[in-house]
């Protein structure tokens, strides 16, 4: 599959029909993903079959290149059929994403594989500076895709040069090591979102050689001396854009399944044959598809500024990426709304194993807990930009 750097219509077609063509399988692939705490094998084969973890890599290294609104409507369509298999994916393209702010070294050996899957974490370990690099030690939870996952990206703090200097000398990276390098360790046991594997990767004193470091102040400010590639997308919002597209999808199957079953269910405890003959399921039901649509709305928005130029990096563009973030905080709270309302149209079976809008609802609940999908602090930083209070308190905005 090949694109040009305008995606075509014909990419983007190409790109959504794989999704869709993927769905029944990643459906079925449920059950198992819950009960073994990550995506059978034969799910991650076929996604990487469809080219789904070469997306946003370079082209000449075989990647896809492809607009955001094309990977919002990606992340969309897998969520709908099961929420962790389009938050791999979706993680695996912001992985990508901050690999071409890294070295050309870097993205050559990281990419030299197309289809190399990278998970991680960045709560810092710590690491020395050492010839030629670091070494680097400690625990990084929350590793989406640790068991397959090829490489691990995993944040640090490096301490000064000087011990009597304060904070203001310690550095942060993000360092990429082969996932060969690195420990396992099974660590997640959630309610939701289960088959994300998103586990805990172990390292004791293993080298980092300095060009496979990235500045979390570089990926700030996209001033990185790596690549030459041109590809500088703000990563924030990039980031949360993302995982509001798989909150799109969950939000979209739970509007299914009711408008599925409620010509046929019966509205318990009232003389209404069918739950749609009720008046007020009609008005819930309006509300919950207004909450998604909104929601979509929101991030579509963003997507298309992306994909314009629009959002851009550095202080020039930070009251649009302030806004981006705030708008997708405000995307995924909208979708929380919308499947609460539908799980009270549906009833308290909902609530049955055997129910899909049990797996919706605690799948949503969970994924829009992602840092990045706060929004009472994306509502912040919009509010101190709006207001021109200069504190930063998402340093990667």
């Amino acid at each position: 599959m090949t694109t040009s750097s305008a995606q075509c219509p014909t990419a983007h077609e190409e790109l959504l029909a794989a999704a869709v063509r993927l769905q029944p399988l990643l459906r079925e692939s449920t059950l198992a993903s819950e009960a073994m705490r990550k995506l059978p094998q034969e799910a991650i084969d076929a996604l990487t079959e469809a080219g789904f973890f070469r997306l946003l890599k370079p082209r000449r290294f075989g990647g896809v290149h492809t607009r955001q609104r094309t990977m919002l409507e990606i992340a969309e369509t897998l969520g709908q059929a099961i929420a962790s298999a389009a938050w791999l994916v979706s993680i695996g393209a912001t992985a990508a994403v901050v690999v071409r702010h890294g070295s050309e070294q870097a993205q050559s050996e990281i990419f030299r594989a197309p289809d190399a899957r990278i998970a991680g974490g960045l709560s810092p370990g710590t690491a020395h500076r050492v010839d030629g690099g670091f070494t680097i030690s400690g625990s990084w939870s929350y590793a989406s895709g640790a068991p397959h996952a090829d490489w691990a990206s995993i944040g640090v703090v490096v301490p000064g040069q000087d011990p009597d200097q304060d904070r203001a000398d310690v550095q942060n990276f993000l360092c990429f090591v082969p996932a060969t390098d690195v420990r396992l360790r099974d660590t997640w046991h959630t309610a939701g979102m289960r088959g994300t594997a998103s586990q805990t990767f172990l390292a004791d004193q293993v080298f980092v050689p300095e060009h496979r470091a990235i500045a979390f102040e570089s990926l700030a400010t996209g001033r990185t001396p790596g690549g030459g590639s041109g590809y500088r997308l703000p990563l924030a919002p990039v980031a949360a854009l993302l995982l509001v597209g798989l909150l799109l999808g969950l939000g979209q199957a739970a509007v299914d399944l009711v408008l599925q079953t409620s010509p046929s269910k019966s509205l318990t405890g009232t003389s209404f044959v069918h739950q749609r003959d009720s008046t007020g399921v009609q008005i819930q039901v309006a509300e919950a598809q207004l909450k998604l649509r909104s929601a979509r709305l929101h991030a579509f928005e963003v997507a298309d500024a992306l994909d314009s130029g629009e959002i851009v990096n550095g202080q020039a563009g930070y009251p649009l990426r302030a806004l981006a973030r705030a708008q997708c905080g405000y995307a995924a709270r909208q979708v929380l709304e919308a499947i609460q309302i539908l799980i009270d149209v549906h009833g308290a079976g909902s609530f049955a194993d055997s129910s899909a809008m049990q797996q919706y609802w605690r799948d949503a609940n969970v994924a829009a807990r992602h840092a990045a999908l706060n929004s009472y602090v994306g509502y912040e930083i919009y509010g101190k930009s709006l207001l021109g209070v200069p504190e930063r308190i998402g340093p990667l905005v």
